[in-house]
This record gives structure tokens, sequence and C-alpha cells, in this order.
């Protein structure tokens, strides 16, 4: 799969605006750092499994510690306003950020309430969202995923239930590696990330953002195996040591 020049010119100038305009937003309530940025590769095929603690603010950090342009998996299951969701989708188009649907959420959806998806699209988005990652890991971009599914702070219903609480990991993104890597050239560096927010009294939040060493599907005798290696390394690294 190739990825168009036009494509890649919108795609770095909507990068660009997204890593200004988070700055800008984020500058006054949050105060990030980074540890561990030698372990993200400079090049090449990556993907960014991160732990999801704040709705906004994680994405913020991601863009402004790396780099290189991110493409991040979005779930748009929450939107009620059929307008809303075509801006939205627009928006990530540009961006050239993939959109996924969490099946799992249209059985919490009120039968009055007016919904801007259908369960019947879930299977649709599934396949692009499958087919858009491939193509960007084969095409050596980085694709940020939040295995969880949902954050602990979020102004949408979330089944976390306190701000220390995670999720088990659901293995979608082995299968986006995998997938990837049948085409027998590439080779897909998975980086574990984890987040430690803090917030003092009265002051903006305290985030540490630390990434571990790749890992790597070849040196697993199975994606249950790296699975379990992954979330085991983003718990350790969201410890607030």
């Amino acid at each position: 799969a190739r990825t168009g020049p036009v494509r890649i010119i919108f795609s770095q100038a909507v990068w660009l605006v997204i890593r200004i305009g988070s700055r800008v937003i984020a500058m006054r309530s949050l105060n990030p750092t980074a540890e561990g940025l030698e372990n993200v590769p400079h090049s090449g095929p990556l993907l960014i499994a991160a732990r999801h603690f704040h709705y906004f603010y994680d994405g913020h950090i991601l863009v402004s510690t790396i780099p290189r342009r991110l493409h991040t998996i979005v779930a748009l299951d929450w939107i009620q306003s059929r307008p809303l969701r075509f801006l939205i989708e627009f928006c990530c188009a540009l961006a050239d950020w993939p959109v996924i649907l969490r099946s799992e959420q249209f059985r919490e959806h009120l039968e009055d309430v007016q919904w801007a998806y259908t369960p019947a699209e879930s299977r649709q988005y599934l396949r692009q969202v499958m087919l858009a990652s491939s193509r960007l890991l084969r095409t050596g971009e980085v694709l940020v995923i939040f295995p969880e599914g949902y954050p602990n702070i979020d102004p949408h219903p979330t089944p976390k239930a306190d701000l220390d609480a995670f999720l088990s990991f659901r293995p979608g993104f082995l299968k986006m590696a995998e997938l990837a890597e049948r085409d027998g050239h590439t080779q897909v560096a998975i980086v574990p990330a984890g987040l430690a927010y803090t917030q003092p009294q009265g002051k903006r939040w305290r985030a540490v953002l630390r990434y571990g060493p790749p890992l790597f599907l070849g040196n697993f005798a199975s994606s249950e195996e790296l699975l379990h290696a992954v979330e085991e390394q983003v718990h350790r690294l969201s410890s607030p040591r």
C-alpha cells in the first residue's frame, strides 16, 4: 500500500497544526515530562501501545514528546449528532487518524436517544481501521493505540472505577502488527508507553510519560505472550515512582 504525495503533505500540515494547537490548549493546565525517549525508533514502522488516563492530555503528551508524525486510532461511538460525526471524521481524515467504533458501546446506548452510528457499522469501521493501520505501518509511520479502550478521566461514561484503575489490554493492536508484517518485509516495533499523573492541590497536572524498549512479534512464542509483556510493561512504566 502506498500513501500519495498530496495526502502526505496534507497530513504533515495538519500534524503541525495539531502540535501547536494541543500545546496552546494544555500549557496552562499540564506540566508534562518524558523519559525513555531513546527507546523510540527514529524511523521505520512503530506502534505505540499507551496507557489511557486522560481523554485529551494523553494525546497531547505523545504529540509533544515525539518529533515524528503520529496517527492515533480514535473511537467515535460516543457521538450523537450526525453533523458532528461528519465534522470529526473529516478532521481525522485530514490527519490520517483511523476511526474505530467500540461495539460494546452500542449495548449501552439508550434506545430513545439519537446516535450518530448504528451497530451494523462497527464491523465496517473495524475492517477500515485494520486496512488503514496496515497501510500506515507498511509505509513506516507511527501508529498510536490505547489498548484499554477507555480513559480514567472522560466526559463520557467510562468503565474504570477510579483514577488508579487499569482495564485488560485488547489484542487488536497485535493483529494490526501481524497484518502489516504479512508482506514479508515490514517489521513493526511495538513500544509500550506508561503515563503517571499527579495533581498537587490547586496546581496544574503533572504527567510523566515513560517509553519502554521496543518489542517485536518475532521475539515471542505467541501473540498472547507478547500481549502480556506489553501490558506488564505499561503497568510498570505507569507507576508513580
